[in-house]
């Protein structure tokens, strides 16, 4: 359906900063296979920034940790953590290595898969697959197995992000985060204007 249209995405794209890249997301493809011929996809169409300073609600605010480490590596690798004690976060580390920043992904609308989608979710409603960062994670089957793993090895990752659709800023919001404490005045969430398929309006 997308396959003529998407293009692979360089390691150094990842190495921009974290607020550029929350934004230029929107519209990428996040593709997960799950054997020969059968992928999950979905189009990113939300997202938050967590930065590497100022920035109290991001995970490495205050220093290297085990759960943390992912965000401490070069830009292009997932960091997935698991919250409130059934919900797995997928993000997207950036930058160079030591900087510790990620862009948490939000939402996605579903594009393949969709009946995989539906089993591992519980969930028939094609708005409410992937609307939100726990619900995305558990429509692709994704926990903290995935952490480390690599988005721009087209050759050998199960992983893999594409770009699909590059949104004039006119169809972008920019608002502040959902859901934190800490810097919650930060706008640093990007979501699709008019999109049904985000966490919230």
């Amino acid at each position: 359906m997308f396959s003529k249209k998407i293009k692979r995405i360089s390691k150094e794209y990842y190495l921009n900063s974290t607020e550029k890249l929350a934004r230029d997301l929107l519209g990428s493809v996040f593709v997960k296979k799950i054997n020969q011929n059968e992928y999950i996809a979905a189009e990113i169409v939300e997202t938050e920034a967590y930065l590497p300073q100022g920035d109290l609600a991001c995970h490495a605010a205050v220093k290297k940790t085990p759960r943390n480490a992912p965000m401490f590596e070069s830009g292009g690798i997932l960091y997935i953590y698991f919250i409130y004690g059934n919900h797995f976060c997928s993000n997207i580390v950036t930058e160079t290595e030591g900087k510790g920043s990620a862009v948490l992904i939000r939402a996605a609308k579903p594009l393949e898969g969709i009946s995989e989608m539906q089993q591992n979710r519980g969930v028939l409603d094609i708005r409410k697959l992937c609307n939100g960062p726990g619900n995305f994670s558990k429509a692709f089957g994704l926990n903290k197995g995935y952490n480390y793993l690599d988005l721009s090895d087209y050759e050998n990752s199960e992983i893999q992000l594409f770009r699909l659709n590059n949104y004039p800023d006119n169809e972008i919001i920019q608002t502040t985060r959902i859901g934190i404490k800490k810097h919650s005045e930060l706008p640093l969430r990007f979501y699709v204007r008019d999109s049904e398929f985000i966490s919230r309006k």
